[in-house]
């Protein structure tokens, strides 16, 4: 069933057939916040399939959780490929590349990584509607922090970095300030491979969430990049 189908039903209260010309009018207009402001957190899985390819898979580097630290860098892979946005060179520019995105896709980004990049770049993402998997991931028994959820369901890394912590992205900035050669790089790489899951995390949820619903036909695959987006060393 489609728009169309479903305005045409003669079982429409008014206030059904108010909502669903809303919606539809919405969808036209590509209004993704008009869907996150009406979903909870846990439910807004729901938009990943209409907005696939205006969304944004996004994670962030801080110096710590003090006061004091701040934001090195932001790791955004979407339809066409993966872009690092790194302090003291192009990190200013990311304010202006998310006006393109209809959608973002984060793991705790609520309570993380937004917060950090308005403290540290000012408002942002005022007409860009927000997924954070951990609450979709929740709605579908998971829980716990990203590798443990990517161990559950088994998405395998299998390279070098899969061990390394934040404490460690902390450290291979300040080396990298320090001038040790390739610290930064293998930021970057470190940052990718965490962003790099969340295209099939999106994948595995919209999956789990819409099983036995007509919106698991056709599913959600998403248009972006997995594998091939992370820099190599």
């Amino acid at each position: 069933m489609n728009w169309d189908d479903a305005l045409a039903s003669d079982g429409l209260t008014s206030e059904q057939r108010e909502a669903l010309e809303q919606s539809s009018a919405a969808l036209t207009d590509r209004n993704a916040v008009y869907f996150g402001d009406l979903y909870r957190a846990g439910e807004r899985w729901r938009l990943l399939l209409d907005f696939e390819n205006e969304t944004a898979f996004l994670d962030i580097e801080t110096t710590g959780l003090g006061g004091d630290s701040y934001l090195t860098m932001c790791g955004i892979p979407d339809a066409y490929g993966f872009k690092a946005y790194v302090r003291g060179d192009n990190l200013d520019q990311l304010v202006e590349d998310l006006h393109h995105y209809k959608l973002v896709v984060t793991f705790n980004g609520i309570i993380f990584d937004v917060p950090w990049l308005r403290r540290g770049l000012g408002p942002l993402l005022e007409n860009t509607a927000h997924i954070d998997l951990m609450h979709v991931l929740r709605s579908v028994g998971l829980r716990g922090g990203l590798k443990k959820i990517e161990k559950a369901i088994g998405l395998d890394r299998g390279d070098d970095l899969s061990l390394l912590t934040g404490r460690d992205a902390v450290n291979l900035w300040n080396m990298a300030q320090d001038g040790e050669p390739n610290a930064l790089e293998t930021l970057i790489r470190y940052n990718a491979e965490d962003v790099a899951s969340l295209p099939r995390l999106a994948e595995y949820a919209y999956g789990k969430n819409s099983a036995g619903t007509p919106m698991a036909v056709p599913g959600f695959f998403s248009p972006c990049p997995f594998r091939h987006f992370i820099p190599s060393l």
